[in-house]
């Protein structure tokens, strides 16, 4: 068991939970049993709001930066599978963990530093690259959806801003593209309706300040 070789080991005070439907959640100034399982299974009974997913703990073995992680499951308050890594890289996040534990760095910066695409570039851990969130979360959709500006990209190409278009042309542009490897459910294609894709696509379009589907009439749409 990876429990029993950590009785050296200094457990930080931060826990990050990636869940597959309610995003990251970090807990801070946790104070548990000094014990990685009992403190991850003592989290989760108290976190009615998870389904499936892993989370992550900064531990020290002298001065060298080590990480946990902890995969859990649905309607059970126990770790399923467990790594402790102690990689290069998985040293730069246990520091950046302890240093925001510490105050060193703020909830900004670790908020930038500490996502789930970095944990999957940076982290040679099953646990991590089989992790797929049920539904794509809004702020990641809304800010940083790879897709949104390619989609556009090709429908100003193919049609001027005064062209009124047939939505269905709009909506096989977006079935087009290749579905994120670390997402079930994507708001762009899985919607059964094409209209409420667009919708979808139009609404991110609009926040982004990118351009607008602006709907004409039940069938017709410009591109804008």
């Amino acid at each position: 068991m990876l429990q029993e070789k950590t009785g050296n080991l200094k457990l930080g005070s931060i826990i990050v939970l990636f869940d597959r439907e309610f995003g990251t959640l970090f807990f801070q100034d946790f104070r548990g049993y000094g014990n990685l399982l009992d403190d991850a299974e003592w989290l989760l009974e108290r976190t009615p709001q998870r389904s499936w997913g892993f989370m992550i703990r900064p531990i020290t073995d002298g001065e060298r930066y080590i990480l946990w992680i902890g995969e859990y499951g649905p309607h059970v308050n126990q770790i399923i599978r467990e790594d402790i890594i102690s990689d290069r890289n998985a040293s730069f996040i246990s520091k950046i963990l302890f240093d925001h534990a510490n105050r060193k760095i703020s909830e900004k910066m670790v908020n930038k530093r500490i996502t789930i695409e970095i944990c999957k570039k940076l982290l040679k851990s099953k646990i991590v690259q089989d992790f797929k969130y049920y539904i794509c979360p809004r702020k990641r959709f809304y800010e940083s959806c790879p897709h949104i500006n390619e989609i556009y990209r090709v429908l100003k190409e193919k049609y001027s801003s005064e062209e009124k278009v047939h939505y269905s042309l709009v909506a096989e542009v977006i079935s087009e593209i290749k579905p994120c490897n670390d997402v079930i459910i994507c708001p762009l294609l899985f919607p059964p309706n094409s209209f409420e894709r667009i919708i979808n696509l139009n609404e991110v379009l609009k926040m982004r300040k990118l351009g607008e589907i602006k709907i004409i009439d039940q069938n017709m749409v410009k591109i804008i």
